[in-house]
């Protein structure tokens, strides 16, 4: 099991704080680029989201889960030196995601109504969205 390190940020007010506004927005811009993209099952969606529009639920969301109220306002580790992707497991619901309230694939479409900030520990896996917690990294409240 990998040993899961400290948060990098205790607090929305934290990362706010701490992450220009730039960084922020270009996190946001990835998360849009990615939900308007064509999908092999459910296509183009209809409707574009916007950087801002991502920028408004992670900050209506202050950066919590929506699901188990995790602050989830990390990227995904990413290795220094080749840039892919590592292992995530042990801090899931520390990673800030973008998440579909009703899929696209059930039908959901790619509206601002429909969108919610998650963890994404919950949005991979639906069946465990536990609300408070405290597994895989979250982080529910200031005292970490």
């Amino acid at each position: 099991m990998t040993e899961v390190p400290l948060p990098l940020w205790p607090t929305f007010e934290a990362f706010l704080a701490g992450t220009p506004m730039r960084e922020i927005r270009h996190w946001c811009s990835r998360k849009a680029k990615r939900a308007n993209r064509e999908r092999l099952l459910s296509g183009r969606p209809t409707e574009r989201i916007s950087t801002e529009d991502v920028v408004s639920v992670l900050t209506a969301a202050g950066g919590r889960c929506s699901y188990c109220g995790s602050l989830a306002v990390q990227a995904a580790p990413m290795h220094p030196e080749t840039r892919k992707p590592m292992p995530w497991g042990h801090i899931g619901r520390r990673i800030g995601s973008l998440d579909h309230i009703v899929a696209r694939i059930d039908g959901g479409s790619n509206s601002v109504e429909n969108l919610c900030w998650s963890c994404h520990w919950c949005n991979t896996w639906p069946s465990e969205r536990v609300p408070g917690a405290e597994d895989h990294g979250a982080i529910q409240s200031c005292g970490v």
